[in-house]
């Protein structure tokens, strides 16, 4: 008989036993060893018939995002996948099925003016002294107007603006970006359309904005229809709606896409049948108008001055 100290009960101090086979440990009985060999305790996986890691019953492993690329789901709220139409940059964003546009008496715009990035530098050191201007159709001369920050092409403003919209249908709303210059007048350094008809209602959208009229810069807003806007959309729809915004190229200051010089060997019925864009039907601020759907600023008194004068110039000569 064995005296060892202390002596040892059958399944008792199991925690130190092997597996069967194990190192050349005597393989285990079922239930030896107590708690410490129950399925799925302590880590242990659990017996499972299939593939591994266990699928989740509803929806396929890895999770599958929208088809406008809404995040992926988690554990922690996202919003679950959702099959939806494509985006296309050159047409506005439809509205989901299911979903409803209302409006009201006074429909409030709300914009947070976040920040802006790689701004192109105005002035002679290298810098811009920037600052955000806002217009619509219904401002009549109104000024929803940022502070200027000095010396930066990388400004952060997080300043709020809530403006009434005349019609929340068909107006866009301009956001202009300025560099400030205490002689003479101030040089815009871009600028970026909405169109309020296509926000969720009372959602909050943050976009990063590329700027059209100037070779680069960017700026961060986030934008909330507050009393009107589209209703019942799927949970997705704020992300496809970045996305969509993601896509649309900036304009140069022709009123053309800035990619356009990719593809002028496209043939003569191609260019005849070119689609119109996003913004076809709506009405600009003063100051801007709409070419082929596209937001187009239109050139300053001295600007049209000059322009007329090449003109004739050119014909005397």
């Amino acid at each position: 008989m064995s005296h060892g100290y202390p002596p040892q009960q059958p399944g008792q101090y199991g925690a130190y036993q092997q597996p069967a086979g194990q190192y050349g440990a005597p393989p285990q009985q079922p239930g030896q060893y107590g708690a410490y060999q129950q399925p799925g305790q302590y880590g242990a996986p659990p017996p499972h018939h299939g593939a591994y890691p266990p699928q989740p019953q509803h929806g396929g492993y890895p999770p599958q995002p929208s088809a406008f690329g809404a995040p992926p789901p988690s554990a922690f709220g996202a919003p679950p996948p959702q099959v939806a139409y494509p985006i296309d940059p050159h047409k506005s964003i439809p509205l989901p099925p299911g979903a409803r546009f209302t409006s009201s008496p006074i429909s409030t715009f709300q914009i947070k003016v976040l920040s802006a990035r790689n701004l192109i530098a105005a002035d002679v050191g290298g810098t811009s002294d920037p600052y955000v201007k806002i217009k619509t159709p219904a401002t009549n001369g109104k000024d929803y107007k940022t502070r200027h920050i000095s010396k930066s092409l990388n400004p952060i403003w997080n300043e709020t603006f809530n403006i009434d919209l005349g019609n929340c249908v068909n107006d866009l709303v301009i956001i202009e970006v300025y560099d400030h210059d205490k002689v003479g007048s101030d040089d815009l350094i871009g600028y970026v359309a909405l169109d309020p008809s296509t926000f969720p209602r009372g959602i909050e959208v943050m976009t990063t904005e590329q700027l059209s009229f100037v070779p680069h810069g960017e700026i961060n807003i986030a934008v909330t229809a507050i009393n009107f806007g589209r209703e019942l959309v799927p949970p997705t729809y704020k992300y496809d709606y970045e996305r969509w915004r993601n896509s649309i190229p900036p304009i140069s200051k022709k009123g053309n896409e800035k990619l356009k010089n990719k593809h002028k060997k496209n043939d003569h019925k191609q260019k005849k049948h070119k689609p119109l864009g996003i913004y076809h039907n709506k009405y600009p601020p003063q100051g801007y108008s709409i070419i082929n759907g596209y937001v187009k600023k239109n050139p300053s008194t001295a600007q049209q001055v000059g322009k007329d004068a090449k003109k004739l110039i050119k014909k005397l000569f």
